[in-house]
């Protein structure tokens, strides 16, 4: 406790009772946050009134968000607060008023949900989502059976509202996941007609299907759990459910069935497949150390190069590196990236390919311009010239002419430094009408 706290303290406790009641009701009658906070925190509330009164909050802070031209800054973007109206529904929380703060919630959600036509760059949909995950948090306090009631059956309200929809308020899945947390196989009627509604929704089909999951779970038992995970692999997040409990009982086959089904079925529109590290993991545990090398070099010619490393101490390990090099370097040069092929001839000394390489990619010379230049020294030097003076040619502005005059450095670095001041002073005169130019070469290495 800081120190003005435990003298304010003192203070009050000075303070006859009546003298302290009469100053808290004084101040109380000036500052409304004050009284709400009071009543909040000393006072039962009474349902339907509180409701009111919050309602009122609302509305005030939401006036206006439906005018495009009132309540707007600068940018066009709606400007409101309800970030006390949401503290205040934290502390409901917080003194255990927990039917009270959903409905709270839930009314600002739905108010959120009318404005939703009228939002622009997100605001509105921002709040709403920060009511939903406020609403899970409430649902996570209740205790009492009809507070658990009452939210499932809102839960199932709110996912049935209109309003918003059309742009963009889909929040069903949501609000029926925190539903499926009182389910009981009395209620259960009413949340399996709602899921209904919405698993006709293709696009949309997995995520009620992890909510039927859900579900099953808590009413029926794993054995039944086991059977819709296997009748519905064909959704990705239920995939890896299947995946995941595959591995812990060490089934790899069903594993490996799993991955290469999936790898089938899951078009890949970028970057390297989840499945395929899935794969790669089976093999592992499973100690396959051929499918383990097939399914590295898989992943290595999709552009993952850590991957090389492993590949090469496994076929090594397997004693068939000599024989699969050559093979595996022509896959890298087709398949890979020129920079990822670069790479691997810098590390395994491939160093007149890399050489014929640096050539065609000359911007490639700071990388390996050092490593080329002793074996190599005029044909680097010519790399080096002719790429600097391409540079040089192009540069426009203080900036771009200190880059330049790096790579000369770096030129000088790489064992040249007689010819890195020669081409310095040949670019002085070529470009003696680039005054800044000039300047910046001037400086250069002292």
């Amino acid at each position: 406790m800081k120190t003005g706290e435990v003298s304010l303290r003192k203070l009050l406790e000075k303070l006859s009772r009546e003298k302290l009641v009469a100053f808290i009701v004084e101040y109380a009658e000036t500052d409304a946050k004050f009284a709400n906070a009071l009543n909040v925190r000393f006072s039962r509330p009474e349902f339907n009134e509180e409701l009111d009164k919050i309602e009122i909050d609302m509305d005030r802070a939401l006036r206006g968000v439906s005018d495009y031209y009132y309540n707007r800054d600068h940018g066009g973007y709606a400007s409101f607060n309800v970030s006390d109206i949401v503290a205040e529904i934290v502390q409901r929380v917080d003194q255990g008023h927990v039917r009270l703060a959903f409905a709270e919630i839930g009314l600002l959600y739905r108010k959120l949900l009318e404005k939703f036509e009228y939002q622009d760059e997100c605001e509105i949909s921002d709040e709403a989502e920060n009511c939903l995950e406020l609403m899970a948090m409430i649902a996570s306090k209740a205790v009492n059976e009809d507070d658990k009631g009452y939210i499932f059956r809102q839960c199932i309200v709110f996912a049935d509202i209109d309003e918003g929809k059309d742009y963009g308020a889909d929040y069903e899945d949501k609000l029926l996941r925190i539903a499926a947390e009182f389910v009981t196989l009395d209620n259960f009627s009413e949340l399996d007609k709602a899921l209904a509604g919405f698993e006709v929704k293709k696009w949309r089909g997995e995520e009620f299907k992890l909510i039927r999951l859900d579900i099953i779970r808590r009413l029926e038992g794993e054995k039944a759990v086991d059977t819709f995970i296997a009748e519905n692999v064909q959704f990705p997040k239920i995939r890896e459910i299947a995946f995941d409990k595959a591995m812990g009982d060490k089934n790899f086959v069903e594993c490996e069935r799993l991955c290469i089904d999936a790898l089938s079925l899951y078009e890949q529109h970028y970057g390297i497949s989840s499945w395929l590290y899935r794969l790669f993991s089976v093999y592992e545990m499973a100690k396959n150390e051929v499918k383990m090398a097939e399914t590295a070099e898989t992943i290595l010619l999709k552009g993952n190069m850590e991957y090389y490393d492993k590949l090469k101490l496994l076929l090594k390990t397997q004693g068939v590196w000599d024989s699969s090099y050559v093979e595996l370097l022509g896959k890298c040069e087709l398949k890979l990236s020129y920079s990822q092929y670069m790479e691997i001839l810098a590390k395994e000394k491939e160093y007149e390919l890399l050489l014929e390489q640096v050539k065609n990619h000359p911007e490639q010379i700071y990388r390996y311009g050092k490593l080329l230049a002793e074996k190599y020294a005029s044909d680097i030097c010519a790399v080096f010239t002719w790429q600097i003076r391409k540079e040089a040619e192009a540069a426009l502005g203080r900036e771009a002419y200190k880059i330049v005059c790096s790579h000369i450095t770096y030129f000088a670095e790489a064992s040249y430094n007689a010819e890195a001041a020669k081409l310095e002073s040949d670019l002085k005169v070529e470009y003696k009408r680039k005054p800044a130019f000039v300047d910046e070469l001037n400086k250069n290495r002292g």
